[in-house]
């Protein structure tokens, strides 16, 4: 028996009694989606500005009561033969930019931190930036400089402007030194604002640093995201080439006994990017749960609508299914024919579903919210841009179906128990 084919024709025939379940089913499943792609979205674009900010997926630092390389070209040769074919492995000199100031035409701007990077090497990277105007293109081996549209807006430059730069150097002068603003990029995010980017072996010789100094070591996989489990076996393969401090959570549970001076030799930390973002895991956690209650929620109404809904409709044709019985169907041939129905109209709800899902989507990418503080660093060029996933949209709709089957499947159990004649004598 074609149960398919009997199930589209009574939908069709019924659909008045259908079509709220049906809005039901495509609304909820619709919005699921949403909210799942959105904060994909969200949280990916946070994560490609951590790891501009950070220097890739993970980072190698250490020392024995400082972070510091005082000759990093060892240690990247060492790494080189621990990560696979490809990792960029890039050296950075991350200056605390407390006592540092940009200037131009008589206004001062303070800066947080000036990270000095081999933009050679983290091309990829730096291709990801938001850019307002100009770029990271041949700005290795220059004076050039990537400032946040905010600091651009205080200072009142555009690309091709020259701005002075005051710093205090490592022997603890003062030192002056020009820089070419070579791009812009849009970004008011605790990653962004406050933080520039300049060429590694200029920032060495403005602050007097040795040739190959470096604080840390930024390792990035340009084609992949590693694991939990690839974390573990790369911390592994460097404990066997340096003396390694355990794997951490929180990239603080290193900093602070080194910085405090405990460890009587250098010793060095493999930090993954979720560790570096130890203090925003509140607010992803967060929105990890808000997105799960709203799915949980919204399933919950779809399978307690329909299945309750189901019953209803289900009692309206009980002489209908009296008949079934009555020509020689077996009680799981009737159940299976009304399962198909439910079934048919979830994945058809479904369906529509992800239609509606990516209107909202084409909606919500309307809207620029980059005029709420701090809140770019979940934007794209202060967009929010979802994040689509099969797997994920596989993963809701597979749940909605099979909770909402089995949910009908319960109701219609007390419903088929009625024989042929107690069917019959039923009036609709």
């Amino acid at each position: 028996m074609n149960y398919v084919k009997l199930s589209v024709r009574s939908l069709l025939l019924r659909w008045r009694q259908y079509i709220s379940l049906f809005f039901v089913c495509a609304i909820g499943a619709g919005v699921s989606l949403f909210s799942f792609f959105l904060i994909n979205g969200m949280l990916y674009s946070l994560s490609t500005k951590a790891e501009i900010y950070y220097g890739g997926n993970y980072q190698f630092l250490g020392g024995r009561n400082n972070l510091e390389f005082y000759d990093c070209r060892e240690f990247v040769e060492k790494l080189s033969g621990v990560f696979p074919a490809g990792t960029v492995i890039s050296p950075r000199f991350d200056f605390d930019a407390d006592s540092a100031s940009f200037y131009y035409e008589g206004v001062e701007v303070r800066q947080r931190v000036i990270k000095g990077v081999d933009f050679e090497k983290e091309k990829i990277l730096f291709s990801k930036f938001n850019y307002v105007q100009g770029s990271a293109d041949r700005i290795a081996g220059t004076n050039g400089i990537l400032i946040s549209e905010k600091i651009a807006s205080m200072l009142e430059v555009s690309t091709g402007d020259s701005i002075t730069f005051m710093l205090r150097t490592g022997p603890g002068y003062i030192n002056t030194v020009q820089l070419v603003v070579k791009g812009i990029f849009k970004d008011s995010s605790v990653f962004g604002t406050y933080t520039s980017y300049v060429d590694i072996d200029f920032l060495r010789k403005a602050y007097c640093s040795p040739e190959f100094y470096a604080n840390r070591i930024g390792i990035f996989f340009p084609d992949s995201v590693p694991s939990t489990k690839d974390s573990l076996k790369y911390q592994a393969l460097l404990e066997k080439e340096f003396n390694m401090f355990k794997l951490v959570n929180d990239k603080y549970d290193f900093y602070d006994p080194l910085l405090a001076g405990q460890f009587s030799e250098p010793i060095y930390a493999f930090i993954v990017l979720d560790a570096n973002m130890e203090d925003l895991g509140v607010i992803i956690d967060a929105m990890k749960i808000i997105t799960s209650l709203v799915i949980a929620a919204l399933v919950i109404i779809i399978v307690v609508g329909i299945s309750s809904t189901y019953k209803v409709i289900v009692m309206k044709r009980i002489n209908e299914i009296g008949i079934y019985k009555a020509i020689g169907m077996e009680r799981g041939s009737v159940i299976l024919l009304l399962l198909s129905e439910a079934f048919v109209l979830l994945i058809s709800g479904c369906a529509c579903g992800l239609g509606f899902c990516l209107l909202l989507e084409f909606i919500v990418k309307q809207f620029n919210f980059s005029f709420i503080p701090a809140f770019d660093m979940f934007l794209t060029n202060g967009y929010i841009v979802p994040m689509n996933s099969f797997c994920g949209a596989m993963l809701i709709f597979m749940v909605i179906i099979i909770t909402t089957i089995t949910a009908v499947l319960f109701s219609l159990r007390a419903a088929i128990r009625i024989t042929p004649v107690q069917a019959l004598t039923v009036t609709e």
